[in-house]
């Protein structure tokens, strides 16, 4: 046998940056302060962007917030980020109301989340990587629980990474606080796989539970998801008050000191679960390394996060290719009729069996309706085919194909007929890429030009 717990490790500490927005920067508006460079991901009750201090250079995050959203849970999310100054907890630095949206502004890990690594990655975490997370978090715990603070929703989603490999617990939406008149809570809040039993009874709770939602994080770190993940969200809420604390699935895989560490935090009796200070000096925490055994794990992140981009702004500009296509010809483009007569712009054919007759169609008003001068008004939807020069055929080789065709031409139209009309739609598609190439590059040249503003202000800081 072993000591469960063993000598107290000797911490080491890291500083928070040493930075701050003046009061000066808190009364302009936000976009006076920061550029924001691109979305993050979606924070309780909003959407979370990186961002530059203009000034300073320095990364941010910054949380938008919907004004419409419960003002009463981001003001104590912000009051309770606001009493936090923790390196192992995520830095507030302040807010801004802009329009509709409440900016909150935090501090930047550059690595995301633990799910964002392994996500990634496409792999799980060894047990050096779990063991140097999981004395980051309970540092942080520790240091929220002194201060009569629940977390209330630890998991792999909401423990940041910065680039140096320190782990940070982030996510306040949904932390609450211990007065000295409430020893335990009653109101059921967190996420369901991750929830410890008296949290789903609604039989009180206190900084216990954040210990269970631990022990379940570390078998998300450990085995890729948390146990019931599987099953639907309301039947593991039937299931962990129910059934006994889970466990590994192959426990042939981890050391007997990290299977001890999880089965403690995982002890039902909450009056029996070990606090952040006890398993602080558990022999698992204890044998931990330094952050430095994060640094391949964090370096191979940033590098896929940067391909994942590139891929992204890659697919954009295929996007917008395409999106140039179907998008930039003109409402008031041509219609083709049934014996296949072709019109100019600004004009449209009607079938010759039309149950709309004489009556004057207006198809270039920029809305994409076919619009009739008869007293009902009706609208008439509105299919645009590529324009083409004026000419008037009665050729059925050269009707161009349009949305809803196909299965038309295929029962009546011969081989021969196909490869005459395919002739022709090879001149015009070359003719019709080289233009909206030349469209495309007017769109997207002020885009590359203000990436390279973004980059150079980046590079002087």
């Amino acid at each position: 046998m072993y000591k469960r717990y063993a000598k107290e490790k000797n911490i080491q500490t890291y500083s928070n940056l040493d930075f701050k927005l003046d009061p000066e920067s808190l009364n302009k508006q936000p976009e006076e302060v920061f550029d924001i460079l691109c979305k993050l991901g979606e924070g309780s009750y909003g959407s979370v962007y990186k961002a530059i201090h203009k000034s300073t250079g320095q990364c941010l995050a910054v949380k938008q917030v919907p004004v419409d959203t419960d003002l009463q849970e981001i003001i104590k999310e912000i009051s309770i980020m606001q009493q936090c100054d923790s390196p192992y907890v995520v830095k507030y630095y302040g807010s801004y109301f802009k329009n509709s949206d409440l900016w909150i502004v935090m501090e930047y890990c550059g690595c995301g989340s633990v799910s964002d690594i392994m996500r990634l990655r496409k792999q799980t975490l060894n047990e050096n990587e779990i063991a140097v997370i999981l004395h980051d978090v309970l540092t942080g715990l520790q240091y929220l629980h002194s201060r009569r603070k629940i977390h209330r929703d630890v998991k792999a989603g909401n423990i940041l990474l910065n680039t140096e490999g320190h782990a940070k617990l982030a996510d306040f939406g949904v932390a609450g606080q211990l007065t000295d008149t409430m020893a335990k809570r009653n109101t059921v809040i967190g996420t369901p796989f991750w929830m410890a039993p008296e949290v789903i009874q609604e039989i009180g709770y206190d900084c216990k539970a954040d210990i269970w939602s631990l022990g379940i994080t570390a078998l998300e770190m450990a085995e890729g998801k948390p146990p019931y993940a599987d099953i639907h969200p309301m039947r593991a809420i039937f299931m962990i008050p129910t059934k006994p604390p889970p466990s590994f699935r192959n426990p042939d895989e981890w050391s007997a000191e990290f299977i001890d560490f999880v089965s403690v935090c995982l002890v039902k009796n909450p009056d029996d679960r070990p606090s952040a200070d006890d398993l602080l000096q558990h022999v698992f925490i204890c044998n931990a390394k330094s952050s430095s055994v994060l640094i391949e794990a964090v370096q191979e992140s940033l590098h896929l996060q940067a391909e994942n981009a590139n891929q992204k702004a890659l697919k954009l500009d295929q996007a917008c290719l395409r999106g140039t296509v179907s998008s930039v010809i003109d409402v008031s483009t041509l219609v083709p009729s049934v014996n296949g007569l072709h019109l100019n712009e600004s004009t449209a054919a009607l079938p010759n069996d039309s149950p709309v007759t004489n009556t004057l169609l207006i198809i270039n008003d920029g809305n994409g309706t076919l619009k009739t001068m008869q007293s009902s008004n009706q609208d008439l939807s509105l299919k645009t085919a590529p324009s083409q020069p004026q000419q008037a055929s009665n050729d059925k080789f050269v009707r161009p194909f349009v949305d809803g065709d196909f299965e038309f031409v295929l029962k009546f139209i011969s081989l021969n007929e196909l490869n005459q009309r395919l002739s022709v739609l090879d001149s015009e598609m070359d003719r019709e890429i080289e233009e909206l190439r030349r469209r495309y590059q007017t769109k997207r040249q002020p885009i590359l030009d203000a990436m390279e503003q973004k980059k150079q202000r980046m590079t002087n800081f």
